[in-house]
């Protein structure tokens, strides 16, 4: 785990993988960047290994991540596997790492638990996220779901949250309508207790109609919220069953 300064808005915290206490990455593979810890340490995450194989973007060489390590996880019994072809292309060669199961899982369940990187309007935007899409009643009475909550890196006192819109055909199919989302300012306060607050108010009736959310349907998200901005591998490619 290489941790960032929250104050830098162009620095991320990065999770690079040991084994047998190094960094094979930074070893075999000089220049590639892991993924980002807000997306990457989450319960049932990129790492988690279960009984379905599933792929991985270990990690790329740029941000449109063009060239990227893909690395491909399974569970034998008692065993946890990593697989994966060298990425130059057309390359014959590929490597395998295996790992006691118990003990992997107890080494992800350990990083995932630790927060000693994350900043508080950081970890106010994980609990919350998580609280909304927990709330999956809610999210299905108001036909929208939760697209992201996130903390900038170098924005300290606020999170931004935004959620999709969708609207039912006359075929009964949904359709995505837009979005609509919104900042909050976020203090020193607890940030189990900040995201919880948050959740009641954003919860209490239509999340379209709480206080200072907007709705921009003819506007890129981009151009009045911001995006998140995670460096390294795709998130859309981080955890894709196979």
């Amino acid at each position: 785990m290489i941790a960032s300064d929250p104050r830098d808005r162009y620095g991320t915290p990065e999770v690079r993988p040991l084994v047998d206490g190094v960094d094979f990455i930074e070893r075999d593979y000089a220049g590639a960047i892991c993924g980002d810890a807000r997306q990457w340490l989450l319960p049932d995450g990129p790492l988690s290994v279960g009984e379905t194989p599933h792929e991985v973007e270990m990690a790329a060489w740029c941000a449109c991540a063009c060239r990227t390590l893909d690395i491909t996880m399974r569970r034998e019994g008692d065993t946890v596997v990593w697989e994966w072809k060298e990425p130059d292309p057309g390359s014959p060669y590929s490597n395998t790492y295996r790992f006691d199961a118990e003990q992997y899982d107890a080494d992800v369940e350990r990083a995932t638990n630790d927060r000693s990187w994350e900043w508080p309007s950081a970890a106010v935007a994980r609990i919350l996220g998580a609280i909304l899409r927990s709330r999956t009643d809610w999210l299905d009475a108001w036909t929208c779901e939760v697209g992201e909550v996130w903390s900038p890196p170098g924005v300290l006192d606020e999170i931004r949250l935004y959620f999709r819109n969708y609207v039912q055909q006359p075929d009964g199919a949904w359709r995505s309508s837009g979005h609509f989302g919104t900042t909050r300012p976020v203090t020193d306060e607890d940030p189990t207790a900040q995201a919880e607050r948050l959740a009641q108010e954003i919860t209490a009736g239509d999340p379209r109609k709480a206080n200072d959310m907007r709705s921009e349907p003819d506007a890129p998200l981009d151009d009045w919220l911001g995006t998140p901005d995670h460096s390294g591998p795709n998130s859309n490619k981080w955890y894709r069953p196979l």
